[in-house]
């Protein structure tokens, strides 16, 4: 995993000594490894290494096998102060938030003492390190040491984009710290809900998909002109008798199709039409049945013929 850079802008001292001559950015590792003694961050170094094998500011000859980690300039820029990265820029009035430690992290005796302190010894009083990290405004207010800053940001900062807390559900928004609990409650599409009708957990995103086909979902009858409502569960029991489910006439042969309504009024009205049917449909039965007869007095001629006998 990459090492985070520091901008300078962000020092509150220091920032000529810290800054890499490469990156530009605070150094990270400082390295030497050229007869001068100047310090790269130590990735800065490699990569100018690979590319040619001199130190970028007194060309000198040197190599990978001559680097060497700076530990006193390591520390001495883990001890600079600096403020955090979210904090005020300089056209938002950052010097004199970053003067102040935020009042609500004060208790009120603290207060009093630090107003005290203030009037007798003015604005050049020892530094402060505040680990409250509430903004005034809309930053950070943190001041510390370079050394505390990594820890700041992955455990504290508020301003800090951190993963949605339904990541592992699917959600793969970036929210600021203080917005984090917020948005997995309230916004994400991914938080768990209960269905409104049979209360089951889903996922917001997946709850118009479950509300289609829960069985204990208010629907409305498909038939036109019903206009009933029913839970899912239900429906086939109330289309079983729904006057304006469409069905076929129940006398035999009719295949005309009409909604149940209108079944006993056809019935009715059709008594010449449904009768010709059923001649027609007793004519044919009467040919098979006829037909049928034929096909047995064959079989008992052709028993009787090899000599058998059939009942």
């Amino acid at each position: 995993m990459a090492a985070m850079k520091i901008d300078p802008d962000w020092l509150e001292d220091g920032k000529e000594i810290a800054k890499c001559p490469v990156c530009l950015m605070v150094l990270d590792q400082p390295t030497v490894g050229c007869p001068e003694g100047h310090a790269l961050c130590r990735q800065c170094y490699v990569t100018e290494l690979s590319q040619r094998h001199k130190c970028p500011l007194c060309q000198h000859l040197t190599d990978a096998s001559k680097l060497q980690r700076c530990r006193p300039l390591e520390d001495f820029i883990g001890q600079l102060h600096l403020r955090c990265k979210h904090g005020p820029k300089d056209d938002e009035g950052g010097e004199e938030v970053a003067k102040l430690e935020p009042l609500l992290s004060m208790s009120t005796d603290r207060l009093r003492e630090e107003l005290g302190r203030r009037s007798t010894e003015g604005e050049t009083g020892e530094h402060r390190r505040s680990d409250a990290g509430e903004g005034v405004g809309q930053w950070c207010s943190w001041r510390g040491k370079v050394c505390e800053f990594a820890g700041h940001l992955a455990e504290s900062c508020s301003y800090e984009p951190v993963e949605c807390p339904n990541a592992a559900a699917g959600c793969k928004e970036s929210v600021m710290r203080k917005d984090a609990a917020s948005h997995a409650w309230d916004t994400c599409e991914f938080r768990l809900s209960h269905c409104p009708h049979c209360s089951a957990l889903e996922l917001v995103r997946d709850l118009p998909g479950h509300e289609g086909r829960c069985p204990d979902a208010q629907i409305e009858c498909p038939n036109a002109g019903c206009g009933d409502t029913v839970v899912r569960r239900s429906m086939a029991e109330h289309r079983g008798g729904c006057g304006r489910e469409e069905v076929q006439c129940p006398c035999p042969g009719c295949e005309e199709r009409m909604v149940r309504a209108e079944v006993e009024e056809h019935v009715e009205t059709s008594g010449a039409v449904h009768q010709r049917i059923a001649w027609r449909r007793m004519a044919e039965m009467e040919g098979k049945v006829a037909g049928l007869d034929v096909q047995v007095a064959e079989l008992r001629t052709k028993v009787a013929e090899q000599g058998g006998m059939i009942a």
